[in-house]
C-alpha cells in the first residue's frame, strides 16, 4: 500500500498549528485467485481517495539560515480509503485429486470443468492515530520537511460470497456466505 497525500497548514505566530491534507492510497492486490480470478468477470478499485486532520506544536522553532531544523511534534487521524474487490470465481484446480477442473491460474482459465461459480464481493479499509516527529528545514517562502512516528492502525475487511451455479457444495444458487475479520487496534 502506498499514500500520496497533498497537506495544507494553518497556523498564526504560535506554536500550535492545525493540518488537514487530501490524496490518494495505492491497495495492492494479493494477486490471481486470492479473492478474484484473472480469467474471469472482475473489477478492482485499489486506487481511492485519502485524507488526514490533525493538530501539531512546534518543539523546537526553525532559525533561518541555521543547519539545525526546526521540529514539530504532530498528532494526525489519518483514513487511507475504502479498497474493493469484486469478480467471479470457482474453485482451484488444486481442489480437483486428479488435475482435471478447476482455475488454472497460469493459463488464466478452467483446466477442463471449472465447476461451481461463486460471486465475491470484498473490500475494506484502514485508518491510523499517529504521533509523530517532523524536523524541517524553510527556504523562502517554503518548507522542507521529512514527518515519522509511531501509528495505531485498524483495518476493516469483509468478502460476501454469493452462489451463482444451480448447485454447489455451498448451497442452492443465491446461497450467501460473509467472512470478516474482527478489527482490533494494532501499533506500528
Amino acid at each position: 500500500m502506498t499514500l500520496g497525500c497533498a497537506a495544507a497548514a494553518a497556523h498564526a505566530e504560535s506554536f500550535f498549528h492545525a493540518e488537514a491534507g487530501l490524496g490518494a492510497t495505492n491497495f495492492t492486490a494479493m494477486g490471481d485467485g486470492m479473492y478474484y480470478q484473472q480469467g474471469f468477470s472482475h473489477h478492482l478499485k485499489l486506487r481511492v481517495p485519502a485524507g488526514r486532520i490533525g493538530i501539531g506544536a512546534t518543539a523546537l522553532p526553525y532559525s533561518r539560515g541555521s543547519w539545525i531544523p526546526g521540529v514539530d511534534l504532530n498528532l494526525a487521524y489519518m483514513y487511507f480509503g475504502t479498497a474493493k474487490i469484486q469478480g467471479d470465481a470457482v474453485p482451484d484446480a488444486s481442489d480437483y485429486a486428479d488435475g482435471i477442473g478447476g482455475y488454472n491460474p497460469k493459463k488464466e482459465a478452467c483446466n477442463g470443468t471449472c465447476g461451481p461459480m461463486r460471486y465475491f464481493d470484498t473490500g475494506g479499509s484502514l485508518q491510523a492515530i499517529a504521533l509523530t516527529v517532523e524536523p524541517y528545514y524553510e527556504v523562502g517562502n517554503w518548507r522542507f520537511s521529512v514527518e515519522g512516528g509511531p501509528a495505531i492502525f485498524k483495518g476493516a475487511w469483509t468478502s460476501t460470497m454469493t452462489v451463482m451455479s444451480a448447485t454447489s457444495p455451498w448451497g442452492p444458487r443465491g446461497s450467501v456466505e460473509t467472512l470478516a475479520h474482527d478489527p482490533k487496534p494494532q501499533l506500528t
